[in-house]
């Protein structure tokens, strides 16, 4: 790919916690798959994916009728006022046509919120390797939701594997599904693979569904991801290893249902290749929702190939035949971020890293996985706002990244451009850049859209060695035009520190207030640039050794406005744990997002 020309040598590592030493295998379990295949030529464009939403955008509800919108948590039809026309029933949700059928509602609005989702454990070194893998999955819905899970054609037994968490750290207690049900409002982690024993194992009275095999691929080749089902609308995330507040190589991801899913794709990674975890690599997986999904991606490096997966020369469309729930991955020295990707049906995108350091000669290593937004849903503005610094008074300056989707995209900073940071991006470029923050960049308009990366840098490029607070991670930035107005989420409740990023767009009427069910109106907004159009805040959920902070814990939480929100949830270690150890891991994903295709950009794989 082309590097812009950046201040910084970024990074990939090795842990503190744990020794990088062997490299990953090329191989992967691949059964339940049949007439997979690979061709040389250009993919096609079309398939199901990318069609219109409503809600959160402020599309009309009802065609020509009177404006009509629909609540974030999809429970009610609004007028363009945001008030209540219409409560919808138990079983119902807001939709094109006012209140249809729940799932529908969730397919038809375009966010995080659905039905319908593929779970995956990224690759990852030999020494993490089959670590606890989980998903949760939050009910955001006023009735109970029933939970399905297969993975290459296998169904599992949700009452073995999928369990209500309650309580901190060592505190933690599991207890069933009620009457194979998650409750409206709660909070169920679905142990979904472990195998061998390395790192970090799942609670010892929980056998997870799939313990036969590594879940995960292990380098290039194909796989099968974890299709998770449910019979209301609710969010999910994935998180490996799960009850990594004390373990190591840990990573998150917001999950996008199928619902969302498009046919056209950049390629994103987590950071570049570690240079002293010679086995780590950067990675991305791509996902088929149906049957002989034909993906083709025209590679800015050589594809190097492995189990299944055919080597490529650097711009020359190749085409990858996958079936439904199949996964296939590209793990490698040279990194395919900027790539685009077609396909002739709707696929998932995941970018990830089998363990990456930041910098990259520098410790710790951490391993990383985000599901990636289509093209069409990227935004051509976004609202950078880190984490809060892990140590009182030591100011942070991580990376950011941003990728071109457009030839001559021009970028404007407010308040002013950081030092490295890129004016322009051409398709596929990537511009890296360290920046304190918080500001606002933008491009010269919605056809120019670009993609935004957010990094944690490893622990020891900050703080003492003998308390490493975090490590490595990357977590997708929202843009504005995608903010949602309500979250429903869930923190770790194995990670001592929890902060919450929350960013907020001024509306007609000004800064609308935000709320936190915990902590109530949430203060301390400050101005994000000099435009006057956003502002943001930070508040602690927990801190030090678990403790609880305006008077909120970690678990199940809601946050609330009735303007456009941004909310980013990162966690990590302390010392303050003692022999609980948490040193040397860290987390983040955003809360949920609207998924809206906002511009009608596609990236061709053909050459231009």
């Amino acid at each position: 790919m082309r590097w812009l020309p950046t201040t910084v040598v970024g990074v990939f590592g090795i842990g503190t916690a744990v020794v990088l030493a062997a490299s990953c295998s090329a191989t992967g379990e691949q059964r339940g798959f049949s007439d997979a295949s690979t061709s040389d030529g250009a993919g096609g464009a079309g398939g199901s994916g990318g069609s219109s939403g409503v809600l959160t955008g402020g599309v009309d509800v009802g065609g020509g009728g009177p404006c009509r919108t629909c609540s974030s948590d999809l429970h009610h039809v609004l007028d363009c006022n945001g008030n209540v026309i219409q409560e919808c029933p138990p079983d119902q949700g807001c939709g094109l046509e006012g209140c249809v059928e729940a799932c529908e509602s969730a397919r038809q609005n375009k966010s995080s919120i659905g039905c319908d989702y593929y779970a995956l454990p990224p690759d990852v070194i030999p020494v993490a390797a089959g670590a606890c893998f989980a998903a949760f999955i939050t009910n955001t819905w006023n009735s109970p939701v029933s939970i399905g899970v297969e993975r290459a054609g296998q169904t599992f037994d949700i009452s073995q594997f999928a369990r209500i968490p309650s309580g901190n750290g060592q505190n933690i207690t599991y207890t069933a599904l009620p009457g194979g049900l998650l409750p409206a409002g709660e909070v169920a982690i679905l142990f979904l693979a472990r195998y061998g024993n390395t790192l970090t194992n799942c609670p010892a009275t929980i056998t997870p569904a799939f313990t036969v095999a590594h879940a995960a691929v292990l380098g290039t080749g194909r796989g099968a991801a974890f299709r998770l089902t449910t019979s209301a609308p609710v969010v999910a995330y994935t998180i490996f290893p799960y009850g990594g507040g004390a373990s190591a190589a840990t990573s998150a991801s917001l999950l996008l249902p199928t619902s969302v899913w498009d046919t056209n794709y950049i390629a994103v990674d987590a950071y570049r290749k570690s240079a002293i975890a010679l086995g780590a690599q950067p990675s991305i997986d791509i996902v088929a929702a149906e049957a002989d999904t034909q993906v083709t991606i025209n590679p800015v490096v050589p594809i190097v190939g492995g189990a299944n997966v055919a080597p490529a020369p650097a711009g020359a469309p190749v085409t990858y035949t996958l079936q439904r729930g199949e996964v296939l991955q590209f793990s490698q020295d040279q990194q395919l971020i900027g790539s685009p990707i077609e396909s002739n049906k709707p696929i998932g995108l995941w970018g990830a890293a089998s363990c990456l350091n930041i910098e990259v000669n520098q410790g710790a290593c951490d391993s990383a996985h985000q599901q990636i937004p289509p093209v069409k849903a990227l935004g051509h503005e976004y609202v950078a706002v880190r984490y809060r610094n892990r140590y009182d008074g030591q100011e942070e300056s991580p990376p950011w990244r941003v990728v071109g989707a457009v030839d001559g995209t021009v970028l404007t900073y407010d308040p002013a451009p950081p030092p490295g940071a890129p004016s322009t991006l051409a398709s596929g470029q990537v511009g890296e850049f360290r920046a304190s923050g918080p500001f606002v960049v933008r491009s010269q308009d919605a056809d120019h859209p670009f993609y935004m990366s957010a990094h944690m840098t490893g622990c020891t490029s900050v703080g003492p060695t003998n308390d490493c607070r975090g490590d490595p991670e990357f977590v997708n930035v929202v843009p504005p035009q995608q903010y949602l107005k309500s979250y429903t989420f869930f923190t770790d409740p194995t990670y001592p520190e929890t902060n919450l990023v929350v960013t907020r767009k001024r509306t007609e009427s000004g800064f609308a207030d935000v709320q936190l069910a915990c902590a109530g109106t949430l203060t301390g907004w400050q101005p994000v640039g000099t435009g006057g159009e956003y502002e943001y805040t930070r508040i602690d959920l927990v801190r030090g050794n678990f403790v609880p902070q305006n008077g909120c814990n970690n678990g199940r939480n809601e946050l609330t406005s009735s303007g456009p929100v941004g909310l980013t949830v990162w966690g990590w270690g302390s010392a303050a744990t003692g022999n609980f150890s948490t040193q040397a891991v860290s987390y983040a994903y955003p809360a949920g997002a609207s998924i809206q295709p906002i511009n009608t950009v596609i990236i061709p794989t053909a050459p231009q």
